[in-house]
């Protein structure tokens, strides 16, 4: 019973992970359940399209689209075959110009915006930080057998 119990508490605090700490109406995404929190925006995006989120990550630019280069906040987790990226595509405006560098740490404020069929955050603010968060983020749950 008392594996079943830790099992229920473990699928209550994951249920609400997309409910993370505000800053002045502003969802921040943190480390600790960041993997979870970007799962639950992506798989939930009706209840989050429109909110206004922050979180830190690593920028990338990438080759994505045959017409030009699409822009990532992300970090690692450990998957079925390595490391795998977690994060958000990103619409910039030409008023955040000039970008971050290619792997530069970095804070964006962005609001959660549904374009062209892709969930994506439109920056608002884009701010390279001198100090790094942590590269890799969530660990596997471990695998615990249920008894009844």
């Amino acid at each position: 019973m008392r594996k079943v119990t830790g099992i229920l508490a473990l699928v209550v605090i994951l249920g609400a992970c997309g409910n993370g700490p505000e800053d002045d109406g502003v969802l921040v995404i943190g480390d600790r359940f960041f993997v979870h929190q970007v799962h639950d925006i992506l798989m939930n995006r009706q209840q989050y399209e429109g909110r206004t989120i922050r979180f830190e990550g690593i920028f990338r630019i990438v080759r994505w689209r045959a017409a030009g280069y699409d822009h990532i906040v992300m970090r690692y987790t450990m998957g079925c075959c390595g490391e795998e990226p977690v994060g958000f595509f990103l619409l910039l405006s030409d008023s955040l110009y000039p970008f971050p560098p290619d792997h530069a740490w970095v804070e964006i404020t962005g609001v959660v915006e549904i374009y062209e069929g892709s969930l994506m955050i439109r920056a608002i603010s884009l701010v390279e930080k001198q100090q790094r968060g942590a590269r890799m983020v969530g660990r596997p749950l471990k695998r615990t057998s249920v008894s009844v």
